[in-house]
């Protein structure tokens, strides 16, 4: 967390943890705006963070709101992939 909140465009992160749900995980980006959180996917950081939820007992719920919609992983999965093209 420390590290990306000194990266360019990053608004705020938290985390917090619902110990009463098996220590459910609560984990926040804000960026101010979609090419902000676009470099932000394409970076080795979120690459970490993408292995930590692959390694998950359960599978993250994943949320990106974004102007005029919300997005699942598949929007992560997108704008990773097209970059590689």
């Amino acid at each position: 967390m420390p590290s990306i909140q000194g990266e360019a465009g990053c608004v705020g992160c938290s985390l917090s943890i619902d110990v009463r749900k098996r220590a459910v995980l609560h984990y926040t980006e804000e960026w101010r705006t979609e090419e902000d959180l676009t470099r932000n996917l394409r970076s080795d950081k979120f690459s970490a963070l993408a292995e930590l939820m692959e390694r998950a007992s359960e599978y993250p719920s994943i949320e990106f709101v974004l102007p005029g919609s919300t997005r699942g992983a598949d929007y992560a999965v997108e704008v990773r992939d097209s970059r590689a093209r």
